[in-house]
């Protein structure tokens, strides 16, 4: 490629656009006559524009063709794999699935094993708390027995009982959904969490431009910027 780029002559071109280039760092608008030499100025920047890219276009046009073609090998060799792919795609997730299913019904049921261990050794824990309290020689001897604080109870770990493959690992990824976004913007406007929400900046563009400097949004305001374009 860079040595394409180095048998591309663009000296003549270059000093065709070098006066206007120079031209537009010295230029100074203050009076409409210095604004009207200046619109005359963009007027042939604009022409040397055109005279840059008509250099260029055939060339690129040549590049262009020759990238059409390949992309097209490339295209029809990446639709011959796609039609090859996709049912062994399509099986990956079925199977997938049907994998996960089974996962996540074990993980729960292995996360109710453990609810009911723990809530059981909590129970054991209050029973010898009360009788502990039955015991006491004193009545400050009950009280501290029912009042002191218990340790979290010795609750061993309950795995799910899942199979393990070479060559296959198991991810789980969480993600959000937004199911009531009045309730949403409610909390990001009182947390103060703006960064949460992105502006529509199109559906707002496309106000501006219906209704120019009518636009009347809280928080928002119509921008107007002048460009020039030849004839």
């Amino acid at each position: 490629m860079s040595e394409a780029l180095a048998t591309i002559d663009t000296r003549e071109v270059e000093s065709q656009v070098a006066p206007v280039i120079q031209a537009a760092d010295a230029l100074v608008v203050r009076d409409v006559t210095q604004h009207k030499s200046g619109l005359e100025m963009l007027a042939a920047v604009m022409g040397a524009e055109r005279k840059v890219k008509s250099f260029f276009a055939p060339m690129i046009e040549a590049a262009m063709e020759n990238k059409r073609k390949a992309e097209g090998v490339r295209q029809a060799i990446v639709a011959r794999q796609d039609e090859v792919l996709g049912p062994v795609q399509e099986a990956r997730k079925t199977i997938s699935e049907k994998c996960g299913a089974f996962e996540t019904e074990e993980r729960r049921a292995a996360e109710m094993t453990r609810k009911a261990l723990e809530e059981a050794a909590i129970k054991k824990q209050e029973e010898e708390r009360q009788f502990e309290a039955a015991m006491a020689e004193t009545e400050e001897a009950a009280e501290e027995a029912l009042t002191e604080p218990l340790p979290p109870p010795p609750v061993p770990m309950v795995r799910p009982e899942v199979a393990k493959v070479a060559g296959v690992s198991t991810r789980e990824t969480w993600s959000a959904e937004v199911d009531d976004k009045a309730a949403f913007l409610r909390w990001v406007l009182a947390s103060g969490k703006l960064y949460m929400v992105e502006v529509n900046m199109i559906q707002l563009n496309s106000r501006a431009r219906a209704e120019h400097s009518a636009l009347k949004i809280p928080g928002v305001r119509a921008v107007s910027k002048l460009s020039h374009a030849g004839r």
